[in-house]
């Protein structure tokens, strides 16, 4: 028995080594690829940096908001792996409270998140929000004039 219980506490131990292993290898690419698309975007003139996150879409990209020297408000779409796919002044396209209020008219119940993004090469806002029949969904306008790309919705669990 006192075998059988060493082995269980070393599998254990051993289960919780790799988990924090891995955790910490996403982690460490994750910060990698932000360090890289904020050089990329200083290199671009975009030398104030407000925000830096990653977008997951049919590709991977790390969007960088900030200010350039004049203060001007920059957005820079660098894909995961550093190259700069698109920079732009924030006043070239829409605003994030405009993005937000083109899912007026769907009544949502909660906004989860409006963030930028890019699909296809086209820089994006993506509204994820909880609709009135509960469920999960996505919005994106075109982050230029807001027009109207594609949308789609997951069921939620109801474990709650």
């Amino acid at each position: 028995m006192k075998k059988v219980l060493i082995a269980f506490v070393c599998l254990l131990f051993t289960a919780l080594f790799l988990y924090i292993d891995a955790y910490s290898d996403a982690v460490s690419s994750k910060n990698e690829s932000e360090q890289r698309a904020m050089k990329q975007a200083e290199k671009q003139g975009i030398i104030h940096i407000d925000d830096v996150y990653t977008y997951r879409g049919s590709d991977v990209y790390v969007i960088v908001i900030g200010k350039n020297d004049e203060g001007e408000q920059m957005i820079a779409w660098v894909t995961e792996k550093g190259e700069i796919v698109d920079v732009r002044k924030a006043s070239e396209g829409i605003t994030k409270q405009q993005a937000q209020s083109s899912i007026k008219t769907y009544h949502p119940k909660e906004v989860v998140s409006v963030k930028l993004g890019m699909e296809k090469g086209i820089p994006l806002w993506e509204i994820t929000y909880i609709d009135e029949r509960d469920r999960y969904s996505f919005y994106y306008v075109r982050f230029e004039d807001g027009a109207f790309l594609k949308r789609y919705h997951f069921a939620r669990g109801k474990d709650s």
